[in-house]
């Protein structure tokens, strides 16, 4: 068997990303950018008022106060999208609204609430410096300069950003489409009720999230059940999607056909076991380029392997530049028993003490047990040389939420305890 961290090396030299489709920009949200972007001009393209004011010269109200008003007489009034027509010149100012241009000859705004008066003359309360409450043309982007580069995943905020540079479509990777294949005659679908030795089919609907998690788009197939010729139908199925998901079938049980299918559709086996708990009969290789991962049956060891292995693999085929999960170092709230010769990886909550973070094993990690991965923030790696960690050791955690990492969140969840 190979370690978990040669495995993930082998999965990830042996993808790349899909190409590239131009989509709406309205659809892109999530997506990976897969061009430059610059700005075809200064935004904004006029220096513009940050607040409902008065437009004036500044030298003009250098001693106005309270007490001490300066009167300036009113040109004009300048809205929002209509540009200043007249001049300001000595003792004169234009009322400006909130993103309306500034016009020439004035050097700042005087926010309403300093003045007194509406009509032809006003009445400023207040000094202001030259540039105060104005927008400088080109202070958010410069004609020419970098917005955004390939691999960013765009947000709400990069969508507005997309309108403002007249950017209706855009190019992003492609999103892999993801087959999973469960294999087993115990199964039944969400919509029945188990019975007798019957189990849910529960490790295809948190495949399907964590795809989605991942930026793939799932596909469920029909339940293969445990016969080599309905097992080689479903994964021929299979073959129409960048990506393969079976679950079940990979060990040496005597109904355990889909090792033995992958083999006769010419799988280029990379490796077959991990030493690693849970997940260790793990599969892996690829039929032409497409990626085939063989997970384990176990719903834990599963989730596992697509979090370790499986999510890696599909954001580096939709174009992200940070495949791997976001680690976190902590400190053991207990003792941690670990597997012996093997990397374990447990199942923990995290939680935020005296100014650093804590783990804590979520219950029993059996890998049929899937409340226990329910419950986690993340995976927490129990080397393979050990076989304790005492409360207290100094441990390594994959996250398995990325918005789980702020204080706010983990001093709740302490208190919660």
């Amino acid at each position: 068997m190979i370690s978990a961290d040669d495995a993930l090396q082998i999965v990830l030299t042996s993808v790349g990303s899909l190409g590239v489709e131009r989509i709406p920009t309205l659809d892109s949200l999530g997506r990976v950018l897969a061009e430059e972007l610059r700005s075809p001009r200064d935004i904004p393209g006029f220096d513009n008022s940050a607040m409902d004011g008065y437009a004036v010269r500044a030298a003009d109200v250098v001693a106005a106060s309270e007490v001490n008003p300066i009167n300036l007489e009113v040109v004009e009034t300048v809205p929002a999208g209509k540009m200043p027509s007249r001049r300001i010149g000595a003792g004169q100012c234009a009322r400006t609204m909130t993103g309306a241009p500034i016009a020439s000859g004035a050097d700042a705004i005087v926010p309403v609430e300093r003045t007194r008066g509406e009509g032809a003359v006003v009445e400023i309360l207040a000094p202001v410096e030259p540039a105060a409450f104005i927008r400088l043309r080109g202070e958010d982007l410069h004609t020419d300069e970098l917005v955004m580069s390939p691999g960013k995943v765009l947000t709400p905020a990069d969508l507005g950003m997309l309108a403002s540079l007249n950017r209706a479509m855009v190019a992003v990777y492609r999103r892999p489409r993801v087959a999973i294949v469960a294999t087993g005659d115990e199964l039944v679908d969400i919509d029945q009720r188990p019975a007798g030795a019957q189990v849910v089919n529960s490790s295809a609907y948190a495949l399907a999230g964590a795809i989605r998690e991942a930026g793939g788009d799932p596909a469920i197939l029909r339940v293969a059940r445990d016969t080599r010729e309905e097992v080689r139908e479903r994964l021929q199925e299979a073959m129409a999607f960048d990506v393969v998901l079976s679950t079940g079938g990979v060990s040496v049980g005597q109904f355990d056909f889909v090792k033995v299918v992958l083999d006769e559709l010419a799988m280029r086996t990379l490796f077959h076991g991990v030493a690693q708990k849970p997940g260790r009969p793990l599969k892996y290789g690829t039929i032409g380029t497409r990626p085939v991962f063989g997970l384990p049956g176990n719903p834990v060891s599963t989730l596992v392997c697509f979090y370790l292995y499986v999510g890696p693999a599909l954001r580096r085929m939709s174009g992200r530049n940070d495949p791997g999960l976001a680690r976190v170092t902590v400190r053991c709230s207990a003792d941690i028993k670990l597997a012996n010769n093997l990397t374990e990886f447990v199942r923990v909550r995290l939680a935020r003490e005296s100014g650093e973070f804590v783990a804590a094993p979520t219950g029993n990690q059996g890998s049929g047990i899937l409340s226990s991965l329910s419950r986690a923030d993340g995976l927490l790696i129990g080397p393979a040389a050990l076989t304790l960690l005492r409360k207290g050791a100094q441990a390594t955690v994959l996250r398995l939420a990325a918005e789980a990492g702020d204080d706010a969140f983990f001093e709740e969840r302490r208190d919660q305890k």
